[in-house]
């Protein structure tokens, strides 16, 4: 009997989720339960904020916890080296904490792929949806999207200490509001078209109702939730904020999949000045895309640009760096859209001409 995937409604979690302040004090208690030999992967910077405080806690179920330096981007290279310092001495790591920023904690996922380990995610900014999934990019040298890989199964743990990342630079909880805003739009083309999600079967309740959750938050706690920048301290604004970021946006694009908002990633690197700007400034750019080949009203789109402006968001092709966003330039990340797996998860067959009118379109909108 031949199954057609379609048909099967499927849905996958991270395992366990903690969040709250001095959440990474709970490393010792996970460890303990997935394995003897713990391994942090990590930058120098964010060992620098993590390595005492999960050294302790797991030194006090007598384990101890090594370390292995990430530096540069996640490319092949970069992880068979990880791996090669993971294993000296004989050593045989059978957790890993991949910890930090969106490098950090790709990197650290693909360092247990290749060591058949167990996860443990430790993110230090709700910058992006990655902490609760088991995706992770490869790079090349010159910070080009390689592949998108996949772990064997989704992490085992996700710790989000909202001490740490509350003190996280601002631009870096702004992208992570980009990222996850787009999740109940792009899922509803997705369900619309009958593609299937991350997990290679079709969309259910749960994740369509996370979405709606991920939506709600959002739009109300995202501008409260970025005073506590300010203070550098969790509030309860700040910390409904970053489970829809990190646990909620996260459920939501793997069980219900990605569309054009995500799609437009691929085109944007292609405009000079894009490459310093984060991936979310980037997907909440292409999300206002998106909502103009919905063919939404003048009035939605105005109601959109200024929640956009009112948390920092990128409302035209210049908020993200582009120095001379001219017909030519719209042109190439035009182009380059149309190289996404993920058009095919729209209501209509698109071009790259409808690329074109809508980000023209943007840019008038914006100007208005």
């Amino acid at each position: 009997m031949s199954i057609e995937p379609s048909k099967i409604r499927t849905f996958g979690a991270v395992h366990r989720y903690h969040q709250g302040p001095g959440a990474s004090g709970l490393v010792g208690e996970v460890v303990a339960s997935l394995g003897r030999q713990p391994l942090l992967v990590a930058d120098e910077i964010v060992h620098g904020l993590l390595f005492g405080t999960a050294f302790a806690s797991c030194r006090a179920r007598g384990i101890d916890l090594r370390w292995v330096a990430v530096r540069g981007d996640v490319t092949q290279a970069a992880v068979q080296a990880l791996v090669a310092a993971a294993r000296e001495g004989g050593h045989c790591p059978d957790v890993v904490l991949a910890a930090g920023g969106g490098k950090g904690v790709d990197t650290g996922k693909a360092v247990a792929r290749e060591l058949g380990a167990r996860v443990v995610v430790l993110p230090t900014s709700a910058s992006n949806d990655g902490p609760c999934s088991k995706a992770f990019v490869y790079y090349d040298d010159a910070h080009r999207m390689v592949s998108v890989e996949f772990l064997a199964r989704s992490p085992d743990a996700v710790l989000v200490d909202t001490e740490l990342l509350v003190r996280a630079p601002r631009a870096l909880l702004v992208s992570g509001i980009g990222d996850a805003l787009c999740k109940l739009y792009e899922g509803d083309q997705v369900r619309a078209s009958g593609g299937l999600n991350l997990f290679g079967g079709a969309g259910t309740i749960a994740a369509q109702q996370l979405s709606v959750a991920c939506e709600r938050v959002i739009r109300e706690d995202a501008v409260e939730g970025l005073k506590a920048l300010d203070s550098g301290t969790p509030t309860p604004a700040f910390e409904r904020l970053t489970e829809a970021l990190v646990l909620l946006s996260g459920l939501a694009f793997e069980n219900s999949g990605l569309s054009l908002a995500h799609s437009i990633t691929r085109g944007l690197p292609l405009a000079a000045g894009t490459e310093t700007t984060l991936h979310g400034f980037h997907v909440g750019y292409g999300l206002l895309v998106q909502f103009i080949l919905e063919e939404r009203s003048d009035e939605f789109m105005v109601t959109q640009l200024t929640f956009h402006r009112a948390v920092g968001l990128a409302v035209n092709l210049a908020g993200l760096g582009v120095r001379d966003p001219d017909v030519a330039t719209i042109r190439a990340i035009a182009e380059g859209t149309m190289s996404s797996p993920h058009l095919k998860h729209f209501q209509r067959s698109l071009a790259a001409g409808d690329f074109e009118a809508a980000m023209h379109r943007l840019e008038s909108l914006a100007a208005a």
